[in-house]
């Protein structure tokens, strides 16, 4: 009997960004969440940190920004897969922080500990392709993406003798900057004027614009195409889309997974945005989501913003724009390269003295942010090949959510630390959480039904 005949458990956990081991907790309520995540015949999360010993690192390989150097002990992966997880994408913005050496080594500690990644590689071809994890009710796929890296982490092929680069399989995003027709003209001059108005066809490097779209070649990235496209409309507005040529060999990856495997797992990692981030789901990752539960996936995870969004049950799969937190210790991170220090601020005379105890060094830390510290556990129950129902288990990292609270704290520092493990939330925590998973899917026709402290979605 064909696999997709037979009746699944799967479980859905969010960002881990896990940077201590955690296998020795097993008290109920660490067992709790445990349970959860091996019940499933397969289990996925997403690894938001890359693994290795230091001595197989060369340096850390970017410095321009305030986000963390992401690496942690190996151990994790093996805590990762006592836990109970099966699969985990590796693809989203901190893959590269420590370049193909860091890379290679998530990739091959993941491995060594029975874990399934998929989303970095050697070149495209690996990065791109799908891991597959094999289970008593079949073959399992998981195509993971990233959207928003910088263009030295994108994979890429081999060609005329040289060699692929290593990096992340990358779904590239363009941006319209939709202006009233009067700003839209007023921007034109002030380009002109400031002699960096690209215009089609009227400029070099004008290779991308069409009709009456126009972008600045600003003095930064004159060597570039630039991604600031303004065209003139009825009212402001950012549109967002999908990079033709990431999204069909992306599209492609899906229907090999669908051919290969008898459960395809889409996992997308985003953390740009239609303008500031917030509460509404990005025009591309929609785009993306729905073209991907068209070639052949079963569920898209969407990933990035460290906060959960809406459900979407499309074509009677279930999309998840934004999973949220599972694990937030970014905190603990032992070694912290030089440019963060500098970016966020410190005195660089003092470098030999300052430590990572200091703050700030991570972004999402510096004040409390209600939708870092919580998130759900979802779990789906699909029977004859069919979605039927997925139960929603909230989870706290250690903070009440409304105003921060610390419940369980590490370390005695003036500046406190949250543990950053997840629990089963209950009370307002519980409540909250779910309330607004439930109000964010709402606007996809998505109901959630409230069951105690736990939240159902039927299909």
């Amino acid at each position: 009997m064909a696999s997709r005949n037979l009746d699944w458990q799967v479980a859905l956990a969010g960002e881990c960004m896990t940077s201590r081991p955690f296998s020795m907790h097993d008290d109920a309520a660490s067992m709790a969440v445990v349970d959860l995540l091996r019940k499933a015949d397969m289990t996925y999360a997403h690894l938001e940190m890359n693994l290795a010993n230091y001595d197989e690192l060369a340096y850390a390989s970017r410095g321009d920004w305030l986000g963390s150097f992401m690496m942690a002990d190996p151990q994790v992966a093996r805590d990762l897969k006592w836990a109970g997880v099966d699969i985990m994408s590796l693809a989203h913005n901190h893959s590269m922080d420590f370049g193909e050496q860091g890379m290679a080594a998530t990739i091959r500690h993941c491995k060594a500990a029975g874990l399934v990644v998929a989303g970095t590689g050697i070149d495209l071809e690996e990065a791109r392709e799908p891991g597959y994890l094999e289970t008593r009710h079949g073959r399992i796929a998981l195509i993971s993406v990233t959207s928003g890296n910088k263009s030295h982490e994108w994979a890429s092929l081999a060609k005329g003798g040289v060699r692929g680069r290593p990096g992340i399989n990358p779904l590239r995003v363009s941006f319209k900057y939709v202006l009233e027709r009067e700003a839209a003209a007023q921007m034109r001059t002030i380009a002109r004027k400031l002699d960096v108005l690209r215009e089609a066809g009227r400029a070099t490097m004008s290779q991308g614009l069409a009709g009456d779209e126009f972008s600045f070649q600003m003095p930064g990235d004159q060597s570039t195409r630039g991604s600031n496209v303004f065209v003139a409309g009825e009212q402001f507005e950012i549109r967002s889309s999908c990079h033709k040529r990431d999204l069909e060999g992306n599209l492609r990856s899906i229907d090999e997974a669908r051919k290969m495997a008898d459960f395809v797992v889409v996992a997308h990692h985003f953390n740009i945005a239609d303008g500031k981030r917030g509460d509404k789901t990005p025009m591309f990752v929609r785009e993306f989501a729905h073209a991907a539960i068209d070639a052949g996936a079963d569920i898209y995870v969407g990933h990035g913003w460290h906060s959960t969004l809406g459900i979407e049950l499309y074509k009677g799969k279930p999309i998840v724009y934004g999973i949220g937190n599972f694990f937030a210790q970014s905190e603990f991170i032992r070694r912290v390269p030089y440019d963060s220090y500098e970016s966020w601020g410190h005195d660089m005379d003092r470098l030999p003295t300052l430590n990572p105890s200091d703050h700030p060094l991570h972004p999402g830390l510096e004040s409390h942010s209600e939708t870092w510290w919580t998130s759900a556990l979802m779990t789906l129950t699909m029977q004859g090949g069919t979605f039927k129902q997925m139960r929603l288990h909230p989870v706290e990292m250690g903070r009440v959510s409304r105003d921060g609270t610390i419940t369980r704290r590490t370390g005695q520092g003036d500046h406190p630390l949250t543990e950053g493990r997840p629990l089963i939330a209950h009370g307002e925590t519980a409540e909250r959480t779910l309330a607004r998973i439930q109000r964010l899917s709402k606007q996809f026709g998505t109901e959630m039904t409230l069951d105690g402290e736990i939240g159902t979605i039927r299909f």
